[in-house]
């Protein structure tokens, strides 16, 4: 699986990246010194660190046998959003599977808004962090804000979300993005924080699945994703941890793949107006809906029997 990784460019020299990165360009020359491969190598590493640094010691990621697919959009160390807006294309043009924004933007796009809908229509899921907005006034960041994007917000090792994270209507999913360990430039390693690195551990999760289920569509994939999070709260979806933490286990031992709207769906979506309903609602409808086909086939049998008893009656 092609995982396309959009902001700073990664350095596929590091030996836990070394073989996995698929050989890529600076979009429309935006390339500088000034703008090392820093985000998108700490991005790169949770997805698909292969752990052979050190004698085998190494970082391992989600998806170590993953090919990370890097874009560079910075130009004098500012992010374009033309540029980004470029790379989300030309990723879903050379096939990757899933697309990891490592980059977001305080005002929408035309550009952008085009581009993710031109990376879904060529079935490749958008990931992007939520953005780190929590704690200076809870502003939107784009392109994790589009309905089609899947949007990620961070918990720390106790599940708690980052106080930083931004909580909205457009938040989908929670992972792990508090003290990340992951790769670094020059060969070494960092610890950081943000819903960066909670976007990479649900593009890991999604590249895994999308292996594992080749045929799936991105909102089979999207579903299975949502339906399988560990829920917080007592609602099916809240505005902090979207429809709960990433548990990418779960979703791999899920055979069947997800279908209709009786599945959980982004909660982007609902801005989208597709039909959204958490998996766990399908069973009273079910239930229901088998009650009164019960009911109906009885009233029909009860009828003729009736009818029946009459006729008999009548020949009498």
């Amino acid at each position: 699986m092609t995982v396309a990784v959009i902001g700073t460019g990664v350095e596929a020299s590091h030996p836990d990246l070394r073989g996995r990165v698929v050989r890529s360009k600076d979009v429309n020359a935006t390339h500088d010194e000034g703008s090392a491969p820093v985000q998108g190598t700490h991005a790169a590493g949770v997805i698909a660190g292969t752990g052979r640094n050190y004698g085998g010691d190494g970082l391992v990621g989600l998806a170590p046998e993953a090919r990370i697919l890097p874009f560079r959009v910075y130009r004098d160390n500012t992010a374009l959003t033309a540029a980004t807006a470029r790379a989300i294309m030309d990723a879903a043009r050379q096939g990757a599977g899933v697309i990891d924004v490592t980059v977001g933007f305080r005002r929408p796009s035309d550009d952008l808004r085009t581009a993710v809908k031109f990376a879904a229509d060529r079935d490749a899921l958008v990931v992007a962090g939520a953005g780190d907005t929590g704690g200076k006034g809870n502003a939107v960041t784009y392109p994790a804000a589009y309905p089609e994007v899947l949007s990620v917000t961070a918990v720390d090792k106790k599940g708690t979300v980052w106080p930083d994270s931004h909580r909205g209507k457009d938040v989908d999913l929670a992972a792990p993005g508090v003290d990340i360990l992951t790769t670094a430039r020059s060969h070494d390693y960092w610890t950081g924080t943000g819903t960066g690195f909670a976007a990479a551990w649900v593009a890991g999760s999604a590249a895994l699945l999308r292996s594992d289920h080749p045929k799936w569509t991105v909102e089979q994939v999207t579903r299975s994703l949502t339906e399988t999070a560990t829920e917080r709260g007592k609602a099916d979806w809240n505005a902090r941890y979207g429809w709960g933490t990433v548990a990418p286990a779960a979703a791999l031992s899920r055979r069947a793949a997800p279908s209709g709207s009786d599945a959980a769906a982004p909660a982007n979506a609902q801005a989208a107006g597709i039909g959204v309903r958490h998996a766990s609602d399908t069973g009273p409808i079910l239930v229901v809906l088998a009650v009164a086909a019960t009911t109906l086939v009885l009233a029909v049998a009860a009828w003729f029997l009736i009818r029946r008893s009459v006729t008999a009656s009548d020949d009498e």
